[in-house]
């Protein structure tokens, strides 16, 4: 266990790291030649590391289950995942009957100068209504989301995303959210989802 513990707390130092030079890399005006000297830093790592990636590669998912941490569902999940460098990452809290996502955002997710980009809003609305189904045992793919931008949300300042169900129909659930930028609504979504076993989301992909 205590092996397992630190091979998680390095990937996560790792992932940490990488989310810095990611915003570095999108802000720095170095010269030239401090660029390249990085850059091949940067590529020996890199192929250090590539040597330790099995294939086929390790699996990314785990079966979700209820009345757990909802930041322990997802490790590499692009929104929520601690050991994902693309990540923000948003911290998820369960304040029944809503999921609660809280996150500064910083340049690397700007889009019109100064603000958050819709696409990182929309990817941020689909998992809060995500963690809000697995916190409820109805976890299922997502097939319609909508996004109501109200206002520019501001880069660098503490955001709330809020999700719940609005109602659940069978296996059609049906969520709304709001995100604030302090007191203010900055963006609404409502999503529809089916809840469906992964083994029969992968089922499906395997049919294409």
């Amino acid at each position: 266990m205590g092996d397992l513990s630190e091979a998680v707390a390095a990937l996560e130092r790792l992932a940490e790291s990488v989310r810095q030079l990611i915003d570095v890399t999108v802000t720095v005006a170095a010269p030239p030649a401090t660029l390249a000297a990085a850059t091949e830093s940067v590529e020996r790592v890199v192929a250090e590391l590539r040597r330790f990636v099995p294939s086929p590669p390790p699996p990314r998912y785990q079966r979700p289950a209820p009345n757990t941490d909802p930041n322990d569902c997802f490790p590499y999940d692009l929104v929520i995942g601690r050991r994902s460098p693309l990540a923000p990452p948003i911290h998820f809290t369960w304040e029944a009957p809503k999921a609660i996502g809280r996150v500064r955002f910083g340049t690397p997710y700007e889009g019109p100068p100064g603000c958050v980009h819709g696409a990182a809003l929309a990817g941020a609305f689909d998992q809060v209504f995500n963690v809000a189904n697995v916190m409820q045992g109805v976890a299922g793919p997502t097939a319609k989301l909508e996004v109501l931008y109200r206002r520019p949300t501001p880069l660098f300042e503490e955001l709330r995303f809020e999700g719940w169900h609005e109602r659940v129909a069978g296996r059609r659930i049906h969520a709304v959210g709001r995100l604030f930028a302090g007191d203010r609504v900055t963006a609404e979504a409502k999503g529809l989802f089916v809840h469906l076993p992964p083994e029969d989301v992968l089922h499906m992909l395997a049919k294409r």
